[in-house]
C-alpha cells in the first residue's frame, strides 16, 4: 500500500474534501483524481456497472487522502470494440491524469482491437 501512495504522491495529485459517493458523478470528486477518460454514468453505466455492450477490463489502484484518512481507490476500465467507441459527451471527460501512468494505459484485453469506453472509480477501503 505504501508503494501505491508514493506513486500517487509522485504524480502530484491533490485531493479536495471528501464528497458523498451518492452525489452525481463528476470529474471534480476527490476519488476521481487519478482518472483519465469518460465517466461511465454518461454512457449508461455507473461506478458499479459497465455500460451496455462493454465489459470490465483491467484495473489499477491508488491511495487518496480525504477526510483525514487514506482511501484505496480502484479505477476499472469498461472496454469494447475500438471501431465502435462512442464519443464522450460534453462535460463527461475527466482529464486529471491523461498522459501519466497508470491512467494512460489501455487496460482492455486485446488492446489492438479493444478500447476503454469509460473508467469506473470505486472507493474500496482505507489504505
Amino acid at each position: 500500500m505504501q508503494r501505491l501512495a508514493v506513486v500517487l504522491l509522485a504524480m502530484g495529485a491533490t485531493f479536495s474534501d471528501h464528497l458523498p459517493l451518492s452525489a452525481q458523478a463528476n470529474c471534480g470528486q476527490w476519488h476521481r483524481c487519478g482518472k483519465c477518460g469518460c465517466l461511465c454514468s454518461c454512457l449508461g453505466g455507473s461506478d458499479t456497472a459497465c455500460p451496455p455492450g462493454t465489459s470490465p477490463g483491467g484495473a489499477w489502484w491508488v491511495c487518496g487522502y480525504a477526510s483525514g484518512r487514506w482511501w484505496l481507490i480502484r479505477y476499472l476500465d469498461c472496454c469494447g470494440p475500438r471501431n465502435a467507441r462512442p464519443t464522450c459527451p460534453s462535460g463527461c471527460s475527466c482529464n486529471q491524469r491523461c498522459g501519466q501512468p497508470p491512467a494512460n494505459q489501455n487496460w482492455c484485453p486485446n488492446p489492438e482491437s479493444n478500447a476503454a469506453y469509460c473508467t469506473r472509480a470505486q472507493v474500496w477501503s482505507q489504505c
